[in-house]
């Protein structure tokens, strides 16, 4: 079938240019179909003539155009950023620190290497959070399943945003006031219904946003969603800048590792 292809882009391409006579309808419609067809398998160019150039250089997107892009968003997509933030800041701070949680609060061990009594026990507790980190993975991907298969379907995007959000907070309070291993390592199925809620719901939420008319610049003018996707992204790395600038000296000052969740301090 290419050998064929190849015979009739070269009596194509060997025909004669010069020669004016006039071509019937059928065959200048078979002609182009062939020449069409041969474009799409690779085996001729499309003239340059007939190149889409849809490319315009006020769409080419800078830094400035970014900027500009951030200072005129609308209201809603503020709002979803700020709560994106929050979000990733909340997991971030509760997540890193969680092994040793559970090394220190519930298991009593100590990073001391004098003390092997308690680096034994160190050593359990972080392996147990390890297994709850596990859990955590595994109800990120039941949730995700359940949330794309039956829950938008029957409840509003807002609705399940704000119940990850109160879940993954009850969660950390429970952890907070009970030092038990089997509750503690159960309430990090709360980490997976966080994570799910902050990667997919924001993505659908924005895309909600655009078929909407009334979603627009403070002047008025259009929003692009790839612009918007990527403002949404930037959460993650924000929250992890805010993360690591405010707890790091705070644990380093404090010396304290178990501010997080423990209350016995």
């Amino acid at each position: 079938m290419e050998r064929s292809h190849q015979i009739v882009a070269a009596s194509l391409a060997s025909s004669d240019p010069s020669n004016n006579a006039p071509v019937p309808t059928n065959a200048f419609e078979a002609e182009l179909k062939q020449k069409a067809k041969l474009v799409q398998l690779g085996l001729m160019r499309r003239p340059e003539h007939e190149e889409p150039d849809d490319y315009e250089e006020k769409d080419k997107v800078t830094i400035k155009s970014m900027v500009v892009s951030m200072i005129r968003m609308p209201p809603r997509l503020w709002k979803l950023m700020i709560c994106q933030v929050i979000g990733w800041v909340a997991y971030f701070a509760t997540h890193l620190y969680f092994t040793d949680f559970v090394a220190t609060a519930v298991y009593n061990g100590t990073f001391e290497h004098d003390d092997d009594a308690g680096f034994e026990r160190y050593k359990k507790g972080v392996a147990m959070g390890c297994w709850g980190l596990g859990l955590y993975s595994a109800s990120t991907a039941v949730y995700a399943f359940c949330l794309e298969r039956w829950l938008a379907e029957r409840f509003s995007l807002n609705s399940l945003y704000f119940v990850g959000y109160v879940v993954y907070a009850v969660g950390c309070l429970v952890n907070y006031f009970i030092h038990n291993v089997v509750v503690n390592i159960i309430m990090c199925f709360t980490f997976g219904m966080l994570v799910v809620s902050l990667n997919t719901l924001p993505y659908h939420m924005l895309s909600k946003f655009h078929t909407d008319e009334t979603y627009r610049n403070k002047d008025g003018t259009k929003r692009g969603i790839g612009v918007d996707c990527s403002l949404l992204n930037s959460c993650y790395f924000l929250g992890e800048l805010i993360v690591a600038a405010s707890l790091g000296p705070l644990l380093e000052r404090t010396g304290y590792e178990k501010i997080i969740f423990d209350n016995s301090k």
